[in-house]
Order: C-alpha cells, then sequence, then structure tokens
C-alpha cells in the first residue's frame, strides 16, 4: 500500500489537489460539510454495505482513539446511495459501534465527485481542503504514522 500513490484513472482529484466539497446528512441527521473541517485532517472513508467496508471502520476506530478529535477528523460515507435504514440495519451488525460521524450519501455525489474505484476508499485530506492521499483498505498501523507526520 503506497499512501499518495497517484491516480490512472481521468476526472480523478489527485494528491495536491483541492478535495472537491460536499455536504451530507450523518445517521444521527446533523448536516457535515467538509468546509467545516478546514484546519485539520480529515480521514475519510468511502463506504458501501460490505465486509471490506466494515473491517476500514474498524481500523478507523483505532485510529480515533490516537487522536484528539480537534486535529483529526474521521468521517465515513456511504456512497452507494443506500437508504438510511439499509445503512442502520448495516451498522448494527458491526463489531462495536463506529467512533466517528457516517454520512449517507442518496444521491452518490461523492461517489462522483471523486471518482470512487476501490471498496472501500480511503481520502486523507490535509488542513488546507487539500487531497494528500488516496488509497484502498489500510490498517490502522499504517495510518497513524502518515496522519502523524501532517500535524
Amino acid at each position: 500500500m503506497v499512501l499518495g500513490a497517484v491516480s490512472v484513472f481521468a476526472g480523478v482529484p489527485s494528491s495536491g489537489e483541492q478535495a472537491p466539497e460536499f455536504s451530507l446528512k450523518s445517521m444521527d441527521g446533523k448536516q457535515v460539510a467538509l468546509s467545516d473541517f478546514k484546519g485539520k485532517v480529515v480521514v475519510i472513508g468511502m463506504f458501501h454495505i460490505c465486509v471490506p467496508c466494515m473491517n476500514q471502520a474498524m481500523e478507523f476506530n483505532k485510529v480515533r482513539n490516537q487522536f484528539n478529535e480537534n486535529k483529526v477528523v474521521i468521517l465515513g460515507i456511504n456512497t452507494n446511495g443506500d437508504s438510511r435504514e439499509a445503512v442502520a440495519k448495516y451498522l448494527s451488525k458491526f463489531p462495536e459501534k463506529v467512533q466517528f460521524p457516517y454520512l449517507i450519501d442518496p444521491v452518490k455525489g461523492v461517489y462522483q465527485s471523486y471518482s470512487q474505484r476501490e471498496m472501500p476508499t480511503v481520502l486523507i485530506i490535509d488542513q488546507k481542503g487539500i487531497l494528500a492521499a488516496r488509497t484502498p483498505a489500510v490498517s490502522a498501523e499504517q495510518l497513524v504514522p502518515y496522519i502523524k507526520k501532517m500535524l
């Protein structure tokens, strides 16, 4: 796994480019926008309803425990357009509750803006809103040192 690898897909935001803005509702009904987190490192999991995505969410829980929420934000986004009910049922099957906001994207806007190819896709956005890295599934052991370097 290489964090920050350049994508070969046309139209995919590349490392060093401004991360496309989004505003979505969380599972608890709060409106969340990427721009809300300027000044913080943002780690995003682009998820569907699948086991690899659940596994990545559990890795994110490990990362969440290692950073102050004032410096590092973790977001999960269902990018497949699944209903709130379907996502709630899926989340209820996780071995532990997610420790970060889980957002719903009913019109698949994030999926399209970021041209998601892998399942899951992990994005890391720096404090200025620049896409720093894009990778398929990644362990907490790989994410934590990468994020520490950004702080």
